[in-house]
């Protein structure tokens, strides 16, 4: 199975949108930049990768990938929500890390 790529993308897109607005702290905004830069080198990754759908490496990925977009979606027009949310790109990140290094065995 290919991971759901098009909301992880809509969510890098997001992160780099956030990490320009002059309306986040400074530091929240540099928060904002790395993650999109990480979940996008990721992406790349993700592109080739195939899954072994009942993994729970892909199932964790891809339960914090859709909750992150909800939390980053609601939180768009309250701007402590978006500050708290970018916490969560970091947890997706890790998640995203761990199924990677399943990747390979699915293809076995």
């Amino acid at each position: 199975m290919v991971f759901d790529t098009q909301t992880l993308t809509r969510l890098i897109e997001r992160s780099l949108d956030l990490s320009m607005s002059g309306a986040l702290p400074p530091e929240t905004r540099a928060e904002y930049l790395a993650h999109g830069k990480r979940l996008r080198e990721q992406l790349v990754h993700l592109l080739g990768a195939r899954f072994d759908a009942q993994s729970t490496e892909f199932k964790q990925a891809l339960d914090a990938m859709h909750e992150t977009n909800h939390a980053l979606t609601q939180a768009a027009d309250d701007l402590e929500k978006v500050t708290q949310v970018v916490g969560r790109l970091g947890e997706l990140a890790g998640y995203l890390d761990k199924a990677l290094r399943v990747a390979g065995r699915a293809l076995s």
